[in-house]
């Protein structure tokens, strides 16, 4: 989801987009018993948040939800905002639609890449995890575009999915000043002079601070088609999150979408590996993080390739109007580094 503020004069009153980030320095409000540091991020769920003190309107005591940070998603930008924030002293709450889903990774499970692996490196110089865990949590590592010069290679590991989730939810759920909730972020608080006061959930429980960070991925509003056929999900399998997209819209953000094509799963019993062309891993292994304590060596696995043939080419061109995107029933963006089949027919053989 790509978020523009519009411009000033526009009937709808624009929020701020500072206020949506941390200020500096972050200082505690109020002190009291309820904001000293934890040795370990709790995870709440709503059932345990219920049974807490309430007030004289039967509303949950405000002053235990109320924090200088909150980051509504929990993917990979989610994580790294919630551990620099609670790593920077701030009361920090990380909201998120599914605690078993803190740092899955859906389709093709990989870190870096063209266009990414540099950024991979600079957030782990700046003290970032997604390097680090992707260092241990690999399954074949290679630099892309090794027989051009420096500037065009990239890393890429492809990792465990499975394992990589584990490891970033320890990393989370072990940092101090760092809290967990589990809960639909529905709307932004705002309060005086456009500054915001927090956010509001799918049930009506409201959390409190002055900065809000938005990680929020493929699920606002987000939807999945199959062929002709759609259905709300932020991805397969999953739930898409509701309300947020209207509510920034209503404070005077432009919204925008964006598409990726998924391939289909196949299984590998069926697949005659004899016939393809095998791609291994690089020999001299190659690191996101620039901390040694975290190269750690491991036995890696085969990839394999396959091409398209001209047949490949006649079904795709035969069937574009059964495509979401050709068929004319969606409009969006896709990104440069991962087209759909039929975009690439058309591209280099259309």
């Amino acid at each position: 989801m790509l978020l523009r503020l519009r411009p000033p004069g526009t009937a709808a009153a624009a929020a701020s987009l500072s206020s949506f980030f941390p200020s500096a320095p972050f200082t505690r409000a109020l002190p009291s018993p309820y904001f000293r540091p934890r040795p370990r991020g709790r995870r709440l769920s709503a059932a345990a948040a219920s049974s807490s003190p309430k007030d004289s309107g039967g509303r949950l005591d405000a002053l235990r939800e109320r924090y200088d940070v909150i980051v509504v998603g929990g993917g990979h930008a989610g994580c790294e905002a919630a551990l620099a924030s609670a790593r920077l002293g701030a009361r920090t709450l990380l909201l998120t639609l599914n605690i078993d889903r803190i740092a899955w990774q859906p389709c093709n499970p990989a870190v870096g890449g063209p266009a990414k692996s540099q950024l991979v490196h600079e957030v782990d110089a700046l003290g970032g995890d997604i390097g680090k865990i992707a260092d241990r949590c690999y399954l074949q590592k290679r630099v892309l575009n090794s027989s051009k010069g420096p500037a065009v290679r990239a890393l890429r590991a492809r990792t465990d999915k499975r394992e990589y989730a584990i490891e970033m939810r320890k990393v989370v759920e072990s940092t101090q000043n760092l809290f967990i909730r589990e809960a639909m972020a529905t709307e932004v608080m705002i309060g005086k002079n456009d500054s915001v006061d927090g956010v509001r959930t799918f049930f009506g429980m409201d959390f409190y601070a002055p900065s809000v960070v938005l990680t929020t991925g493929t699920f606002m509003s987000g939807k999945i088609w199959v062929g002709r056929t759609s259905m709300p999900a932020g991805r397969a399998g999953e739930s898409a999150s509701h309300g947020l997209t209207e509510n920034l819209q209503h404070l005077g953000f432009e919204t925008d979408r964006l598409k990726t094509g998924t391939p289909p799963r196949i299984d590998r019993r069926t697949v005659d590996f004899s016939r393809l062309e095998a791609q291994h891993g690089d020999e001299e292994v190659g690191w996101f993080s620039f901390d040694p304590e975290f190269h750690v060596e491991r036995e890696q696995m085969c990839c394999y390739l396959t091409r398209t043939t001209k047949d490949t080419h006649q079904i795709v061109t035969d069937n574009l109007d059964e495509t979401p995107t050709y068929g004319g029933w969606v409009e969006a963006k896709g990104p440069r580094y991962c087209p759909a089949i039929e975009d690439k027919v058309l591209l280099l053989w259309g």
